[in-house]
């Protein structure tokens, strides 16, 4: 009788480790699937980043060809620039009445008064107040 009951003891045992290895097998197997979907989901997430950073390198190059053509533009502008005070100094020197003007150009944007643009710059009223009219605005 005691093997018997032993022997239940055993089958019993030997039913519950079979339960128990089909339950962790049925959740291993839903794990399984569960990381087999994350890895799915990163692989895609993984794939649209490195679109978007192909996307961002292109517009880079892009962006740095935009500025080094800007600043072409810009340097050209500044060669202008000097080439055009050059020419408006030799004017200047050549012409020795636009010195009067450049002068009272020079007194009205410091603030000076009619009375001073017409004594320092040697200018006639109705001159001076015109210089003080157009470059005050």
């Amino acid at each position: 009788m005691l093997a018997l009951i032993l022997s239940g003891v055993a089958l019993t045992t030997a039913v519950a480790a079979v339960i128990g290895y089909v339950v962790l097998f049925r959740k291993l197997t839903k794990l399984q699937a569960t990381h087999n979907l994350l890895l799915k989901d990163l692989s895609k997430s993984r794939d649209s980043l490195q679109k978007r950073i192909i996307e961002l390198s292109t517009s880079n190059i892009n962006l740095g060809g935009a500025i080094q053509g800007v600043a072409s533009e810009l340097q050209q502008t500044k060669f202008q620039q000097d080439e055009m005070k050059e020419e408006m100094t030799t004017h200047e020197q050549q012409d020795p009445d636009s010195r009067f003007y450049t002068r009272a150009v020079k007194l009205v944007e410091l603030g000076a008064t009619l009375e001073e643009i017409m004594r320092e710059c040697e200018l006639p009223r109705a001159e001076a107040e015109l210089l003080l009219s157009f470059h005050k605005k």
